[in-house]
């Protein structure tokens, strides 16, 4: 994911733990900041996530945690006023960085000039904070469970299957349902079109291919 080379999570309760997992499976970088020992050493137990301890609202922890390669920090601690501050740190530390903050209200817009991207606690599955924290050209649907992921992805104008058919492009494991609008359905004789939005069913250890066949080195 070109956009998401790396990213930060502040805070590790079950839902930030599953999260950081899920971009790892996805061959994204993922830095942790816990300031919780117990959490600190669960996560230890995870290899391929990097574990900054300490309060992610202090600069000089945000600072250890990010890099150049930082493209989304994450504040998903169960307090609002850290995540709000744990975002504009960030943001002081790295003005591009995009910013993502669990909050208590329903009302987003307020927060607005604080981050870039708010979801809710009510609303805080893994698949809602990883389409907030995600590209949005490739969003997994809710409510899916099992070894099955319904995305909801656009065709990129570059990418390995545009203009073509569905049967020569997508791998074994997997189906194109319809457009993303859910107007037209797709057939195996479909032709793909580049800018258009579609449903695809997929396995989960074919999702990484159907991604790049749709999104190509865009993600």
């Amino acid at each position: 994911m070109a956009d998401t080379d790396h990213i930060v999570v502040a805070g590790s309760g079950r839902v930030g733990f599953r999260i950081a997992q899920h971009f790892v499976d996805r061959g994204t970088d993922v830095t942790v900041i816990e300031s919780d020992p117990d959490a600190v050493d669960r996560m230890a137990d995870v290899s391929e996530v990097a574990v900054v301890a300490g309060d992610a609202t202090k600069p000089s922890v945000l600072r250890e945690a990010l890099s150049d390669q930082t493209s989304v920090l994450a504040a998903l601690t169960d307090v609002e006023h850290s995540n709000l501050a744990i975002c504009m740190g960030g943001k002081q530390v790295r003005p591009d960085l995009r910013t993502v903050a669990r909050v208590e209200h329903e009302d987003a817009d307020e927060y607005a000039e604080f981050v870039d991207t708010v979801y809710l606690p009510e609303r805080a599955s893994v698949k809602a904070a990883v389409n907030a924290i995600a590209d949005s050209d490739v969003r997994t649907l809710e409510e899916v469970t099992g070894d099955l992921e319904i995305l909801d992805i656009r065709l990129d104008y570059d990418a390995p299957a545009a203009g073509d058919v569905v049967a020569d492009v997508l791998p074994e494991g997997s189906v194109v349902i319809s457009q993303a609008d859910g107007h037209v359905a797709v057939q195996h004789s479909t032709k793909l079109v580049a800018g258009r939005r579609y449903l695809v069913a997929a396995d989960l250890d074919v999702v990484d291919e159907v991604i790049y066949q749709f999104r190509g080195d865009a993600d």
